[in-house]
């Protein structure tokens, strides 16, 4: 992280009036972002080993993450997006002693805990000291079970993934990342802070735009883009699709300002990026996940092959064995909290293939369905015929355990005619067609994580719930 806070000085001693960052409440110059850094790690002297962050987003938690790392400490993110228990247990498991949060009543019940404002009075300003290495971050990933489990990461992980990432990505200070993805989670916190640190380029935080990955209406994030006129953003596949129907319906187009979208988190239909280019949007497929620094492969401008993840960033060695994705190399994390240290070469459990030197995602092994007539089938396959429909925020195949009949689970943000999925399935194999079909709201409680993928052991409890409808 050190190029990142020597990028943090320059930017605050050449470029001292230049925005930095923009959210809803107001704005930071890079010398005000240098002084609220420098004041609040100052505050953080005394503070416990391991300091949680209870931000939803924004210039505060910009300024709560760089002082924590800063200081040479552990941050641990307290994902909005998580359930009371959910975040309960990462208080306990990451043994939390103090939390960065402008609203201290959170935490009221819990008064052993230190609960430090972000904000910065009217105190003269103190030079922002250098770093001296030592932080990581515990990363929770939501899994599929209700705890989650902690992802340690430190300037290794950190370092090589700005890295590799700042050159593909090629930013500039005349770009503008617009930021949507929660900063709780590691992807955006790589996109939407450190990245534009690096390169002296200004971040928009827009909070009403950010709710539309969890079912909100669509139209602030359409009218955001349009407003802020970025050149850069991350999105999760299915709200890459809301947001092409959303501009489709309205008959516009993206910003011309755009020159880098990333898309990730969850599998894309090629027919979505296909889409999203012919409605102006410059979208890149990429893959990754928290255990390897967020990003393992990536689509590039100069180099976009259509159905991969594009090829893998530079220093990763990416292995297939039986069929399974392993990475190797200076992202791998330094392991679970509470666990033990990562292998060097690190299994994630996805399902690839290469075309030339670009990777191909197959699904998650933990998600073959093996049918009663022993087809192996992944799901993911079935899935990303009806995702290209943009009322449809995802879905997911599962087996009915009474008599083994595939069914499909549909969160659909608008009306879908069964008919019409079922048009999205004709092709398929016999063996592969699901049964039936069952609909429910993006809302539905624990289906969706928030980048838009199916938690498996929630579809699996519907199945077996709820009733299906018939596919014609």
């Amino acid at each position: 992280m050190q190029p990142v806070f020597g990028a943090l000085a320059y930017h605050a001693a050449n470029r001292p009036n230049a925005i930095a960052f923009r959210d809803d409440t107001g704005s930071v110059t890079w010398a005000e972002l240098a002084a609220r850094v420098a004041y609040l790690t100052a505050r953080l002297a005394d503070a416990p080993k391991t300091v949680g962050i209870a931000l939803a987003g924004g210039v505060d938690y910009v300024v709560a993450d760089l002082a924590i790392t800063l200081s040479g400490r552990r941050q641990v993110p307290l994902p909005f997006f998580f359930s009371l228990e959910q975040n309960a247990h990462i208080l306990m498991d990451a043994k939390v002693d103090a939390v960065i949060a402008r609203d201290a009543k959170m935490f009221a019940s819990l008064p052993h805990l230190s609960v430090i404002d972000p904000a910065m009075p009217d105190d003269p300003v103190l030079p922002l000291p250098n770093y001296q290495g030592g932080a990581d971050r515990v990363i929770y990933t939501s899994g599929s079970s209700g705890n989650p489990k902690g992802v340690i990461v430190g300037d290794r992980q950190l370092d090589a993934s700005l890295a590799a990432l700042s050159k593909v990505i090629a930013a500039t200070p005349a770009d503008r990342h617009l930021s949507i993805i929660p900063l709780a989670q590691l992807l955006e916190q790589i996109c939407g802070i450190f990245l534009p640190i690096l390169a002296g380029a200004e971040t928009v935080f827009r909070f009403e735009a950010t709710k539309a990955l969890f079912g909100a209406p669509i139209a602030p994030l359409t009218k955001a883009f349009t407003e802020i006129a970025p050149t850069t953003s991350l999105l999760a596949p299915a709200l890459l699709g809301r947001w092409v129907v959303d501009l489709v319906t309205q008959g516009e187009r993206a910003p011309e300002s755009l020159r880098f979208v990333a898309v990730g988190g969850a599998s894309t239909a090629p027919t979505l990026i296909d889409t999203a280019w012919a409605s102006g949007i410059p979208v890149y497929e990429g893959y990754g996940l928290s255990e390897c620094c967020a990003v393992v492969a990536m689509n590039r401008p100069d180099e976009v092959q259509k159905g991969t993840v594009g090829p893998i960033l530079e220093g990763l060695d990416v292995a297939l064995e039986n069929g399974e994705i392993t990475v190797a190399g200076p992202t791998v994390m330094v392991g679970y909290l509470n666990g033990n240290p990562a292998p060097k070469r690190w299994h994630t459990g996805d399902l690839g293939h290469f075309e030339d030197e670009c990777l191909v995602i197959d699904g998650r092994k933990d998600a073959l369905l093996i049918t009663s007539a022993g087809r192996n089938i992944s799901p993911e396959w079935v899935e990303q015929r009806v995702n290209v429909d943009p009322r449809i925020a995802s879905s997911a195949l599962s087996i009915r355990d009474k008599d083994g009949a595939l069914v499909l689970i549909i969160a659909k943000v608008a009306a879908v005619l069964i008919e019409e999925v079922a048009a999205y399935l004709v092709d398929l194999p016999d063996y592969a067609r699901p049964m039936g079909v069952i609909f429910v709201s993006p809302k539905e409680p624990d289906f969706l994580f928030p980048v838009g993928a199916p938690n498996r052991k929630t579809a699996k409890n519907l199945v077996n719930s709820m009733d299906a409808q018939q596919l014609p």
